[in-house]
């Protein structure tokens, strides 16, 4: 994603702090910045994983809700 521009959100190997791009800094800029900062990991999330058992040839189909912490961060980001 860094070599495309698109770093993700609290990656320190590969992602550069650029900032949160914004028409206005208001308390919606500052809430998401916030968020962004207080993350301990990557803002990357599987919803839904699927594949064939290597050893019983079922399908196994998983999925998941966004965590908490990035469900707070993509609502806030919608809001920019």
């Amino acid at each position: 994603m860094a070599h495309l521009g698109c770093s993700l959100i609290g990656d320190t190997v590969y992602g550069r702090h650029r900032g949160i791009k914004a028409h206005g800094r208001g308390e919606a800029f500052d809430n998401a910045t916030n968020l962004a900062r207080r993350l301990t990991r990557q803002a990357l999330h599987a919803a839904s994983l699927g594949f064939i058992h290597p050893i019983t040839k079922q399908s196994i189909f998983i999925e998941t809700d966004l965590p908490a912490d990035l469900t707070a961060l993509r609502c806030a980001l919608q809001r920019l």
